[in-house]
């Protein structure tokens, strides 16, 4: 009885051993080329040619500032932010180089600072000290602060209406001419780079854009949702602290951020992340990791769609719901930042202070 049951014993375990050895590689290149070629590259693409049109409506705009030339200008400056949200986790690569996502979206924006360099219609805007003078915060106070009336003003008949003029058209050309490069790159030399790097280690791809992915997660849950809301302050809300402020798209904005991000997780239409998943769990595991990470997705993107614009106000009058959507947005960074990266064997190189 006992010679039959090591018997036993052994052959399963060298069933299991084989069947291991056996089990093939997860195509990590097919992966990231799918991720350059169909998700990366159009959604640089896409903000690159809006940030052009952005140009022209800029120019339309200070040739003539009126309602009809504002709300054009307006229109074309949520397109651009938009198309950023779906950008803001390949902060790596070329766009790390360049510093896109510090000069494109550091917010709270300096007000004081703008007015300042306008007034003195002087400035370096790629200078550190102007980190938070720049970029779609700035850009969101000059086209929205005071209501409609008081920027055409501004841009018209107020006394520094030249100065201004000139600083918003620096802006979005600094804007247009950093991304520019970028997606230079992608669509050269980079695109190959990023796919030969398919291994596991710290300086793969798979590593850059899996830390990048969770980082935009947490950006989400802190800098858009707990800051503002008080997570950070003992309840102590910070209304100002909103992406998006002077245009009231706060929420917006948060949830263009979380569709972009779940569409860097599956992959758009083809291999992504939910892919490399599934197949280093195998077919034994019945409720994968991939679901219930798509499937908080959802949660989070439904409770942010919920939240009431301006979100500088909502922190106040429904904090509760707020909240809530920063609640389930930690649970979506744990999946991630810690299932996730078990899963897969890569490791998170950034480090942050929150504890998640």
């Amino acid at each position: 009885m006992y010679r039959s049951s090591f018997l036993l014993i052994l052959t399963a375990t060298i069933f299991s051993a084989c069947k291991d050895d056996n089990k093939t590689e997860f195509d990590r290149k097919a992966m990231l080329s799918n991720m350059a070629s169909a998700v990366i590259i159009p959604a640089f693409t896409d903000l690159n040619n809006a940030l052009a049109l952005l140009i022209t409506r800029t120019d339309e705009f200070n040739s003539n500032p009126n309602t009809t030339t504002l709300t054009a200008l307006r229109q074309q400056y949520v397109e651009c932010n938009v198309f950023y949200q779906h950008c803001a986790m390949y902060s790596f690569g070329p766009a790390q180089d360049y510093g896109i996502k510090g000069a494109f979206n550091t917010f709270p924006t300096d007000t004081t600072k703008i007015e300042a360099n306008i007034t003195a219609g002087t400035y370096t805007l790629g200078s550190v000290a102007n980190t938070t003078a720049i970029g779609f915060p700035a850009i969101d106070y000059l086209l929205y602060f005071g209501g409609d009336a008081f920027v055409i003003a501004n841009f018209s008949t107020d006394a520094l209406a030249s100065n201004r003029k000139i600083y918003l058209t620096d802006l979005v050309t600094k804007m247009k001419s950093e991304l520019q490069p970028v997606l230079d790159q992608w669509n050269g030399g980079y695109k190959t780079i990023f796919t030969s790097a398919d291994g596991t280690d710290v300086s793969s791809s798979c590593s850059y854009l899996l830390n990048e992915f969770v980082k935009d997660i947490e950006l989400v849950k802190n800098a858009k949702i707990g800051i503002p809301s008080g997570q950070q302050t003992g309840g102590a809300t910070l209304p100002a602290y909103v992406e998006g402020y002077y245009s009231g798209l706060s929420n917006t904005f948060a949830l263009e951020n979380l569709y972009g991000l779940e569409t860097c997780f599956v992959g758009g239409n083809g291999l992504g992340f939910d892919d490399y998943i599934r197949h280093q769990e195998g077919d034994d595991v019945t409720n994968s990791l991939a679901d219930q990470i798509i499937a908080q997705f959802d949660v989070c993107e439904s409770l942010v769609n919920t939240l009431v614009d301006p979100l500088s106000a909502t922190v106040d009058t429904d904090w509760a719901s707020v909240n809530n959507a920063y609640l389930e947005l930690k649970k979506l960074v744990i999946l991630t930042k810690t299932d996730m990266t078990s899963v897969l064997g890569l490791l998170i190189t950034y480090q942050d202070s929150d504890g998640d």
